[in-house]
C-alpha cells in the first residue's frame, strides 16, 4: 500500500526522473550477505499456502520470497547504473525493507538485507573500494551493523532514537577490534526536531564521508522519525529530511561519490509521501531547505565519542 502511495508522486512525466523496472537478485546475490541455510529457510516459509511468523513482527506468505528478492535486486541494479554513469542517483522504493536482517535471521518486517548486499555487490563486483551505508530510521539497523562491524571498506553511519527497538546502537558500539571508528552509532532520545538534527549531521556525517572518500554511499531512508509518524517519537518534519538529503548530496559532491537511497521505514502515508518527494526533489538537484541548527547535549557526547577516530 506504501508503495502505491509513493507513487503517486510519479503520476505525471517528469523529464528529471526515469522510472526503472524492478530486477530480482540472484541467490548468489543474496549469499554476498546472508547465509544459504538462511535464504533457504525463507523461501521454505513462503512456499507454504498459510502465513509464516519468521519472528514476532516478521510474517512471511506466499509472495514474500520472491518480492525480497526484487527489493534487493533493484536495489544492486540502482548501483549498478548509477556507477556506469547511466543515472545520476536513485531512489528505491521497495518493500520489505532490510535493515534488520541479519545475516541469520529475520528482524523486524526484514528478510533480506537489501543496503548490505548492495554494498558486497559494489565492492565484489563493480570495482568500489569503499562505502559508506547512512541510516536515518528511527530505529537502530542492527543487522546492517552485524553485517559490517569486523570490516573497514565499508562504515556505518546510523542516527536513531535509543533506548527504542531493537535495543541496539549504543554509543560505544564503534567496531570489532581493528575497524574500530568504522561503525558511528549516533544514538538519540526522543523528541529531536529538525534543528538538531541537521546539527548532527552536518557536524558528524559530513566531515567522516569528506574523511572516509567513498566510491558510494547508501542510505537507508527510513521516514518514521517524522512528526507524523505514530511509531516512533521523534519529531523531523518532511522538510526536514529534505535537509538532510542536501547535506548527503553536498559531502557526496565534494567526494564524487554517487548516492543511492533504499526505502527502509515509514508508517504515516501521508508523511511518508511528503518526506520522500522533499528528498527526490534535492536529488534532482533543487535547493534544500533551510534549516538552523541547535546544538544538543548528546551531540557533545557523540562528537566525543567518534573524534577518537575521526577529525570532529
Amino acid at each position: 500500500m506504501r508503495i502505491h502511495y509513493i507513487h503517486t508522486l510519479f503520476s505525471g512525466r517528469d523529464p528529471d526522473i526515469a522510472i526503472i523496472d524492478p530486477i530480482q537478485a540472484s541467490i548468489e546475490d543474496i549469499m554476498l550477505n546472508h547465509v544459504r541455510s538462511y535464504i533457504d529457510s525463507v523461501r521454505r516459509s513462503c512456499s507454504s499456502n498459510r502465513y509464516v511468523d519468521l519472528d514476532p513482527d516478521t510474517v512471511c506468505s506466499q509472495d514474500s520470497y520472491e518480492t525480497a528478492l526484487y527489493a534487493a535486486g533493484s536495489v544492486i541494479e540502482l548501483v549498478r547504473m548509477v556507477l556506469s554513469g547511466e543515472i545520476d542517483s536513485g531512489f528505491a522504493s521497495i518493500r520489505p525493507p532490510g535493515h534488520h536482517a541479519t545475516p541469520d535471521e529475520a528482524m523486524g518486517f526484514c528478510l533480506f538485507n537489501n543496503v548490505a548486499i548492495a554494498a558486497n555487490k559494489a565492492i565484489r563486483a563493480f570495482g568500489v573500494d569503499r562505502v559508506i551505508i547512512i541510516d536515518f530510521d528511527v530505529h537502530h539497523g542492527n543487522g546492517t551493523q552485524e553485517s559490517f562491524y569486523s570490516r573497514k571498506d565499508v562504515l556505518y553511519f546510523s542516527s536513531h532514537q535509543y533506548p527504542f527497538y531493537p535495543g541496539t546502537g549504543r554509543l560505544n558500539e564503534t567496531g570489532a577490534k581493528g575497524a574500530q571508528g568504522y561503525t558511528i552509532n549516533c544514538p538519540l532520545r526522543s523528541g529531536k526536531r529538525d534543528r538538531e538534527m541537521v546539527a548532527l549531521y552536518r557536524s558528524v556525517m559530513v566531515p567522516i564521508v569528506k574523511a572516509f572518500k567513498p566510491g558510494l554511499i547508501l542510505v537507508s531512508a527510513g521516514f518514521d522519525a517524522h512528526a507524523m509518524d505514530s511509531i516512533g517519537g521523534m519529531e523531523i518534519s518532511s522538510k526536514g529530511f529534505g535537509a538532510l538529503a542536501g547535506l548527503i548530496r553536498d559531502a557526496a559532491q565534494d567526494v564524487n561519490s554517487p548516492v543511492i537511497y533504499a526505502l527502509e521505514g515509514g508508517y504515516n502515508f501521508d508523511a511518508l509521501r511528503d518526506s520522500v518527494k522533499a528528498v527526490i526533489d534535492v536529488m534532482k538537484g533543487g535547493p534544500a531547505p533551510k534549516i538552523e541548527e541547535k546544538s544538543f547535549p548528546e551531540l557533545d557526547d557523540i562528537m566525543k565519542a567518534h573524534s577518537q577516530y575521526w577529525s570532529l
